[in-house]
């Protein structure tokens, strides 16, 4: 009686024993299958495709980062996750911006080379009214028939002189104002003392001072060309500029 007890006892440790080591290797199996399943890209579990299909964020084994402080981390559904390049820290410019940057670059008429042909150096003319290759030389504006009206082509001239006349506060200027020998010599007086007033409000608006012109009218007096034809007529027709001292 007591070896059949002793060998019932014997048979349960034995049998004990033998059911230990077969748990732990199944259990071993499944997480070789669930690791070679993640590292091949098997399909998730049910569990875990329910969720991806639903919407939800599965957790993804970090077995396959470079990083070994990362234990886990929650990745959007679908998302594919790649190792991190650490070769080379610099940013780098995106293909399109690099393309627009090259772009400006070869550009025709960017950058400063460009820019400094557009500046060409001019040169300035000499305002002199001594120099006779000034362009303050010309000095005679004529007009038009009975008429004080400037002429638009008498502009640029206008503005050389009051350019040299606000940079020289001492310089003053004489307009004389003529007419043709038409008329009496009252009426002609008049309309010479129009056209000088005229040249002389002109060069006010340009920024030359009251103190630097006076305007005085000569009639028919001092004819520039002699004659009693049209062609002697329209040079007499004119307003003088004199500067001081000539």
């Amino acid at each position: 009686m007591k070896h059949l007890l002793f060998l019932a006892l014997l048979g349960a440790l034995l049998a004990g024993c033998a059911d230990t080591p077969l748990k732990e290797a199944s259990i071993e199996d499944r997480a070789l299958v669930s690791s070679s399943q993640v590292d091949g890209g098997a399909a998730l579990p049910d569990k875990a495709a329910g969720d991806a299909s639903a919407g939800k964020s599965v957790p993804a084994t970090t077995s396959g980062l470079a990083n070994d402080n990362i234990s886990s981390k929650t990745i959007p559904a679908g998302v594919e996750t790649r190792g991190v390049d650490m070769q080379s820290p610099e940013a780098k410019p995106l293909d399109g911006a690099g393309q627009t940057a090259a772009a400006t670059e070869d550009r025709p008429g960017s950058g400063a080379t460009d820019h400094a042909d557009g500046l060409k150096y001019q040169q300035q003319p000499v305002l002199d009214p001594k120099d006779p290759q000034s362009p303050l030389a010309e000095r005679r504006l004529f007009f038009e028939y009975d008429s004080s009206v400037i002429r638009d082509e008498y502009r640029t001239l206008l503005e050389l002189h009051a350019q040299y006349l606000k940079q020289e506060q001492a310089a003053k200027l004489i307009l004389q104002g003529h007419a043709d020998e038409r008329g009496s010599r009252e009426y002609n007086l008049a309309l010479g003392q129009r056209r000088a007033e005229s040249v002389y409000r002109a060069l006010n608006l340009l920024g030359v001072a009251d103190a630097q012109m006076e305007a005085v009218s000569l009639g028919e007096e001092k004819p520039l060309v002699e004659g009693h034809d049209e062609s002697a007529w329209s040079q007499n027709r004119r307003t003088e500029l004199l500067y001081q001292g000539e």
